[in-house]
């Protein structure tokens, strides 16, 4: 695992979290390392342990991704499939509520007390079935009944072009509180390439569930077909989740799922609910940045482009995979 060289990097303090190797110092402010891999303090290792140890039910549906992959985008349209396109039944609470992202800390009842908050993943014990959730966890992190081995439940992956999530995730970490605010895309990306970004590396989030796109409770989708074609990735997800639904339905769902929609919703935009920042509000920075492909070519130099291309290639070689990146 490369190790960043950057000035904002400093050593493991015997006071403070301990890391594996040298991280930045906004990592070691916000972040803990469980488990060899760097997490935000919006989860805790007693979070991870519930997810781990989760009871998963037949008629679950889990919706895993790496970070910054379209995960909102795909909460929408599964939450629209399963009401049928009804938009009515969004009102009321946000889609990040509806579909939890199970590492982290519910704050909801508990928002100044992280001791007595519990994990998501055991909050939805409580919650009656059909459940959908989500998780950007590694798949050693999942409950066994849904790792790619043998998942027992439904799981929808997206994949996105790391180039494209990796500029994504940093500028996501700059926006929100809790995560670590990176010096810059330099220093970023020297985390990103060591896959040690927080819950870890691209390749082995994305990899094994590639492997697995052939089982039948497993849709593998890829973020750049569904922009290309958002109709037939909901005509997918619908299939998928067992719904069988009108033209005009489909429509209705590939329009209340578009990008500009969610962006103005106080249901689906996550900027209406997260805590922002101070100096990304005043940047006009937003959760819902541009959704669009190729903007990673603003912020690689050369030198980081030949760099990641080398170990892409050395982790990809095999597997079939193909990603578009512009």
């Amino acid at each position: 695992m490369a190790l960043s060289s950057h000035s904002d990097v400093s050593p493991p303090e015997s006071d403070g979290p301990r890391f594996s190797s040298a991280v930045p110092a906004c990592v070691k402010e916000t972040c803990f390392e469980y488990k060899d891999v760097v997490f935000p303090k919006i989860m805790t290792p007693q979070s991870l342990e519930y997810l781990e140890n989760m009871d998963v039910r037949p008629d679950d549906l889990f919706l895993i991704t790496y970070a910054k992959s379209g995960t909102t985008w795909m909460q929408q349209i599964m939450l629209l499939v399963s009401f049928e396109g009804d938009t009515s039944k969004l009102e009321g609470d946000h889609v990040l509520f509806r579909i939890p992202f199970l590492e982290i800390v519910s704050t909801r009842n508990h928002p100044n007390d992280m001791a007595t908050a519990r994990g998501y993943a055991d909050v939805v014990r409580d919650w009656d079935s059909p459940r959908m959730m989500k998780s950007h966890a590694l798949p050693k992190f999942l409950p066994p009944a849904i790792r790619p081995d043998q998942p027992k439940a439904k799981v929808i992956y997206v994949v996105r072009n790391p180039k494209d999530a990796a500029v994504s995730y940093y500028h996501f970490c700059r926006y929100l509180q809790g995560m670590p605010a990176y010096e810059s895309w330099d220093v970023f990306f020297e985390e990103f390439i060591a896959g040690r970004a927080p819950q870890g590396s691209w390749f082995e989030n994305v990899l094994p569930w590639w492997k697995k796109r052939h089982h039948p409770n497993v849709l593998f989708l890829k973020f750049e077909d569904m922009k290309k074609d958002p109709r037939g990735a909901v005509v997918q997800v619908a299939r998928f989740m067992g719904k069988f639904l009108r033209d005009e339905v489909i429509d209705r769902i590939v329009e209340d799922s578009s990008f500009g929609s969610m962006k103005q919703s106080a249901n689906s935009n996550p900027d209406f609910i997260l805590k922002r920042r101070e100096e990304g509000k005043k940047e006009g920075a937003s959760f819902m940045r541009k959704g669009a492909v190729g903007n990673w070519k603003e912020y690689f130099t050369e030198e980081q482009n030949h760099r990641f291309d080398e170990l892409y290639e050395k982790e990809m070689e095999g597997t079939g995979l193909e990603l578009q990146f512009e």
